[in-house]
């Protein structure tokens, strides 16, 4: 069984769309803050991954996919919980901030960001996120798509996503780089090739990691699975279709 985990201001559903009609059997969680899940104070990876653990124990071990935000949770429930982690799909994620001067940078950035979810409300965030260079869209997706992706976006709680922003943002969290030689696990990394500073991150993370490789998707961004959901798809299929037991790293 697949475990699918997405992104910051995604739901549940968005991994289901991806691999509706594919043959891949997936099961999603809802991460906390989006929607109609709570945010507690003392949320953290490692509380949400324990949770995940929980939720599909009657699946592991399992298969365990997560994007960008979710990707960070799946690492650290890959580090804290490796006997239910069979295998291990990371899309545009990197494990954390190293520099603790970057980190700060970012939790301060990050506050702001949670700042303006409160006051302004979450029309006035949207608006900010999708104009963010970082997420702009390398291959045109269809008008209905982007009103799809709005919409769930504007859907989603003001408080929520500014709880999630200070509990599980990238200046929240611990860095896991040091960390990354002890996932054992077979591991696939998935970049958009013109996401040059996940790409960057992410040669270096699946070098550190005893088993890993990257694939990396030609004239896409960071968000593989809605610019090129066929060939993270294919990714995904060949991946899980693999021998494990001879599994060897390689470029990709």
């Amino acid at each position: 069984m697949l475990i699918a985990l997405h992104g910051f201001t995604e739901t549940d559903l968005s991994w289901q769309e991806v691999f509706a009609d594919t043959g891949i059997a997936v099961r999603t969680y809802l991460l906390p803050g989006h929607g109609h899940q709570l945010c507690p104070p003392d949320t953290s990876p490692s509380s949400v991954a324990a949770e995940i653990v929980r939720r599909f124990a009657d699946q592991a071990p399992f298969d365990l996919l997560g994007y960008s935000m979710g990707g960070r949770v799946a690492l650290q429930l890959a580090l804290e919980h490796p006997q239910v982690v069979r295998r291990l799909m990371l899309v545009s994620c990197r494990p954390g901030i190293a520099e603790s001067d970057e980190r700060e940078q970012r939790r301060l950035a990050d506050e702001g960001l949670a700042m303006m979810l409160e006051d302004c409300g979450i029309g006035q965030f949207v608006a900010w996120w999708e104009s963010n260079p970082a997420l702009r869209y390398v291959r045109p997706l269809p008008r209905s798509m982007l009103e799809h992706i709005r919409c769930r976006r504007l859907n989603q709680d003001a408080d929520g996503l500014a709880a999630s922003l200070r509990c599980l943002g990238q200046g929240a969290t611990p860095s896991l780089w040091e960390h990354l030689g002890s996932i054992n696990c077979p591991t696939m990394a998935i970049a958009g090739g013109a996401d040059q500073r996940y790409v960057h991150d992410m040669e270096r993370m699946v070098t550190a990691m005893p088993q890993a490789r990257l694939s990396t998707v030609p004239e896409c961004g960071h968000a593989v699975h809605r610019e090129c959901r066929d060939s993270l798809v294919n990714i995904v299929r060949g991946f899980l279709a693999q021998d494990t037991t001879s599994f060897r790293p390689s470029a990709g």
